[in-house]
């Protein structure tokens, strides 16, 4: 039997569903640092479920249950969370993502900037000696 109703298409849901999942979301996000954002996964579903409920009921549909997955929208910043996701402090974060991008184009020095430390082209000096003396040059014997 052809239904003879008006039909929603999911994308006009989506489209409206949308924005009123954004305000749901931002509410707490704005406020919150981007790296404790999971403390508040909760929050933030329950906050996402309420409005969605609300908004559904009205085309008489039921929501039993909501996944949230906050990322953010800038590579970079995913990346930087990650690494400090695994225990890495922010400034070693940054270092660690420079070294990776460095590695990435060929750099020898990716390694130097992972840990911090400067990177110098040819080896070391062997010693120091002083200037304006003149060396005391003797062999085991004290001849010269």
């Amino acid at each position: 039997m052809p239904f003879n109703g008006n039909l929603i298409d999911t994308n006009e849901i989506a489209d409206y569903a949308g924005p009123a999942i954004e305000q749901a979301i931002n509410q707490i996000v704005q406020v919150t640092k981007m790296e404790n954002i999971n403390e508040h996964i909760n929050e933030i579903r329950e906050g996402v479920k309420v409005h969605l409920t609300d908004f559904l009921r009205t085309y008489g549909i039921m929501l039993n249950d909501l996944k949230v997955l906050i990322l953010p929208k800038d590579e970079r910043m995913r990346e930087l969370i990650s690494l400090q996701a695994i225990g890495l402090s922010p400034i070693e974060s940054v270092r660690y993502y420079l070294a990776l991008r460095m590695a990435e184009k060929g750099l020898v020095s990716a390694p130097n900037a992972a840990a911090g430390v400067p990177f110098s082209i040819g080896g070391s000096t062997a010693g120091f000696f002083p200037l304006g003396l003149k060396p005391d040059f003797q062999d085991d014997n004290g001849d010269r």
